[in-house]
């Protein structure tokens, strides 16, 4: 439940304000980036498999989650960028299998989307949004990117780029229908950066990259291993990690996935590198901050606080000037970033 508090009264009645300022200080400020991997099942799938029964509150609650982070970036003026799954705007699998490229030819079958799906969720419940795409998109400040039409690993053995083309214009066409324009901003499934060459031509103009560091570079099935995965869990909760960054070209890293689900002592650490990092940061350096729509489904009304908190730090410093809040495609150069059919982000 919402708690309006003095601070959250301020900010509202200083919107208008901040949003002047941000025109004007974008370019000398330093800049927090939020994104939100919004996938549902979709994102899981090759883990989960036909295994219907895991995992479902989670993703059962990823509803009200949605609709809580909305209400928390409005009531604080942060933009954000919902990287989210094109087949998360298909009404049902009839318009899923209608629109859908043929699946990848993975070395690892268990990759690739199966019909089996539509008879374990008959209904879509697990695997479609549309209505909820709708409200991102409707709600002011809010960027809707794209995660790829189908969630496809694309440094996985067996993908090819006309499997990424045909990918990327599935989602380009149904965001035309939908929504006035195609994306412009891409977060690659499980961090598995490929085909470069291939997003652009598609329409991409920004794409979030992996924190730096080898062990946050090793996303595929086969190398993502215990010894990188705790690694980067000791990043996380060092207070004194610095990870954010300037632009490179077209991408903007990764600074630092949230772990809503961190016991207390560690979450204290995690939100000490947060408060530090925030801190520090300087022009021309971006701390770019992300985590999945499910990530907050188990034991929501903790992890749905514990962003509060985080979202409460940004907006703070905001307020008093010292940051500006953008989503991915506010990082382009304004010409860039609106497109002859629309603009992107609902002002």
């Amino acid at each position: 439940m919402q708690r309006p508090t003095g601070f959250q009264t301020s900010v509202q009645a200083r919107r208008s304000e901040l949003g002047r300022a941000q025109d004007c200080d974008s370019n000398r400020s330093p800049r927090v980036v939020v994104s939100v991997d919004f996938e549902r099942r979709w994102g899981l799938h090759h883990r989960l498999g036909l295994d219907f029964d895991a995992y479902r509150e989670h993703l059962e609650n990823v509803e009200p989650v949605v609709s809580r982070l909305l209400q928390l970036f409005a009531a604080r003026n942060i933009r954000a960028t919902w990287a989210a799954v094109g087949a998360l705007a298909c009404r049902d699998w009839s318009e899923y299998f209608a629109r859908a490229p043929r699946p990848p030819k993975y070395h690892n079958p268990g990759l690739a989307i199966t019909r089996r799906y539509a008879e374990l969720d008959l209904h879509g419940q697990l695997h479609f949004a549309p209505d909820l795409l709708r409200l991102v998109h409707a709600s002011r400040g809010q960027e809707l990117g794209t995660h790829t039409f189908s969630h496809i690993l694309m440094r996985e053995p067996g993908v090819t780029a006309d499997d990424v083309t045909a990918d990327l214009g599935a989602v380009a066409q149904l965001w035309r229908e939908r929504f006035g324009a195609p994306p412009v901003s891409l977060v690659f499934p499980r961090n598995q950066v490929a085909f470069l060459p291939v997003i652009r031509s598609c329409g991409i103009r920004v794409w979030r990259g992996n924190e730096p560091g080898a062990h946050y570079d090793c996303n595929e099935t086969s190398t993502n291993r215990p010894v990188a995965r705790a690694r980067r869990l000791l990043d996380a909760i060092n207070p004194w990690a610095r990870h954010a960054g300037a632009l490179e070209g077209d991408m903007t890293r990764a600074s630092l996935f949230l772990r809503t689900n961190l016991p207390a002592g560690a979450w204290a650490l995690h939100c000490a590198r947060i408060r530090n990092e925030l801190d520090s940061l300087r022009h021309p350096r971006v701390f770019h901050i992300w985590w999945h729509d499910h990530n907050l489904g188990g034991d929501m009304p903790k992890r749905l606080a514990r962003v509060e908190q985080v979202l409460d730090m940004v907006a703070e410093r905001c307020q008093r000037g010292v940051l500006v809040s953008q989503c991915m495609g506010d990082l382009l150069e304004r010409s860039a970033f609106v497109s002859t059919e629309a603009q992107h982000v609902r002002e």
